[in-house]
């Protein structure tokens, strides 16, 4: 056999022992980090919908239900709330999946809360203090979704 032929059939001999000899699978698909992250983030909020015997929306599906509304977003008033400079108030609840999965990501919900959302709304003319909070909590968060996403796919 030529040398072509030889380093062919084992490139296809490791792909397959990759897959099928104990090794860990790998994701067939590379997302970004903002799909990293939304993808971990709907796996949470799903496991947590589903253990409460709810079914997790999806686009084009039919509408939530109250009950999916306030399982997933919480109830009541607004646990967190931050005034932008122009006067708008921004809030987000602590309970319910969504809180749980930024939990699960971020850690610390209270610092993401204020740091996405003055990052959002206010671009580059947020406190600096804010951009470096987003950015270190980001990180953490996108490395918490990579290991998730990894173990979930890994035992499916």
């Amino acid at each position: 056999m030529n040398r072509r032929v030889l380093r062919a059939l084992a490139a296809l001999f490791l792909a397959v022992c990759a897959t099928s000899c104990g090794g860990p699978r790998q994701p067939a698909v590379s997302l970004t980090p903002a799909d990293t992250l939304k993808a971990a983030q709907v796996l949470l909020t799903d496991r947590c919908l589903t253990r409460q015997g709810l079914t997790p929306p999806r686009p084009g599906g039919p509408a939530a239900s109250g009950a999916v509304d306030r399982a997933l977003f919480g109830t009541g008033r607004a646990e967190l709330t931050l005034e932008l400079p122009g006067g708008q108030i921004v809030g987000h609840h602590t309970d319910g999946c969504l809180a749980a999965a930024e939990r699960r990501l971020y850690g610390d919900q209270r610092r993401w809360f204020r740091a996405v959302t003055l990052v959002n709304n206010l671009k580059s003319r947020a406190p600096r203090e804010d951009r470096a909070a987003y950015k270190e909590l980001r990180a953490h968060g996108l490395t918490e979704a990579r290991a998730l996403l990894s173990a979930s796919y890994n035992h499916s």
